[in-house]
């Protein structure tokens, strides 16, 4: 059996680290890796691209982000950077681009896989852009919805396309938050907090690559009846990992971390009515965090609803601090059929960690 070699982590469109022979000793190209083959990894860093031969290799790995402010790691990229590493912690079945936006769809299934995510310049002019995405939209039978986000509180009407959604008619359906942490401080957090108050009955913590028919059975239910979506949805994260934690015997309780552009995301951690108020979702977090650790990620994000402050409440307990927000402003009318995406109801509805 022939051991890996440190290039077959990577792929095209990482950011990452190639620590390589040169001369002298070892040195670091970092940036995006721009050409991957048999012979050579092509990196674009600061100074150019730099084209570094496969046996001069003796260690790469993918790097998040570049921050873009001072202060801890999980704050420090900005806010489109961030938005880039969700997407692939819950990837559409479908993508395109239309210039700077991306436009995902999947079958309707939650708001997150189914907008407009405006992540820079669309090359049209703003009305032409949203009559585009729009018409996309329009030919997989789903409501048009754009997904706009900002620093915590900001208003609709902040930016030109916001204004110009709202004058259309699209309406405020959702609106969320993006907490990030620590690895290191959820796994202190949690450890601190102690072991689930379950009197006698037995916590244990079963990780899979895959989700087992008990975590499917203790999921909520939302994402239960739309299973075939779903697990399509999360086969796009290129590493994840299922947790359910059962409390004498039955799983009660589940989430999901996905591992994409060295950052960890929480998905989905969800505790069934009558087993709450035990500290079962603080144990997931912690068993979440240390399977990050486990693969050298430091920071790790989740998406709760603004509204849901017990939630909030809880995340902040454990060291997760607010990113930044972002809402889902919806067309004024949809498809026939598209029971979820009804004018003036909710598109996505998350649980107590966003999905």
């Amino acid at each position: 059996m022939t051991s890996a070699h440190p290039l077959d982590r990577l792929r095209v469109g990482m950011r990452a680290v190639v620590r390589h022979r040169v001369d002298d000793g070892l040195t670091d190209a970092l940036g995006e890796v721009v050409a991957l083959d048999d012979s050579s990894v092509s990196v674009a860093t600061r100074r150019g691209v730099r084209v570094v031969p496969r046996g001069a290799v003796v260690a790469a790995k993918e790097v998040p982000p570049a921050p873009s402010r001072r202060g801890a790691p999980h704050l420090a990229p900005s806010m489109g950077d961030l938005q880039r590493v969700m997407v692939e912690g819950w990837p559409p079945t479908e993508r395109a681009a239309l210039g700077g936006w991306m436009l995902r769809a999947a079958g309707g299934f939650t708001g997150r896989a189914n907008s407009v995510l405006p992540l820079g310049d669309p090359g049209l002019p703003l009305p032409e852009a949203v009559l585009a995405a729009e018409r996309w939209y329009a030919e997989r039978q789903l409501r048009p919805l754009f997904s706009l986000f900002g620093p915590e509180g900001f208003a609709v009407g902040d930016d030109a396309l916001g204004t110009l959604l709202t004058d259309r008619g699209y309406t405020d359906v959702n609106r969320s938050v993006v907490m990030t942490a620590s690895v290191e401080a959820l796994q202190s957090a949690a450890r601190t907090t102690g072991p689930p108050a379950a009197g006698a009955a037995e916590v244990t913590i079963q990780a899979e690559a895959t989700p087992s028919p008990a975590w499917w059975a203790a999921s909520d239910e939302r994402r239960r009846g739309h299973r075939g979506t779903a697990e399509a949805i999360m086969a796009g994260s290129p590493d994840q990992v299922f947790l359910s934690l059962a409390l004498g015997g039955p799983v009660v309780a589940t989430a999901r971390v996905a591992f994409a552009r060295a950052w960890a995301g929480v998905f989905g951690v969800h505790v069934a009515p009558g087993s709450r108020r035990l500290g079962l979702a603080t144990a997931l977090v912690g068993a979440a965090a240390a399977q990050a650790r486990a693969r050298g990620i430091a920071s790790t994000y989740l998406q709760v609803e603004a509204t849901n402050e017990a939630a909030r409440g809880l995340y902040r307990r454990l060291g997760c601090a607010t990113h930044h927000e972002y809402v889902y402003l919806a067309a004024p009318e949809g498809p026939a059929g598209q029971q979820e995406h009804r004018p003036g109801q909710p598109v996505q509805r998350t649980s107590s960690s966003g999905m």
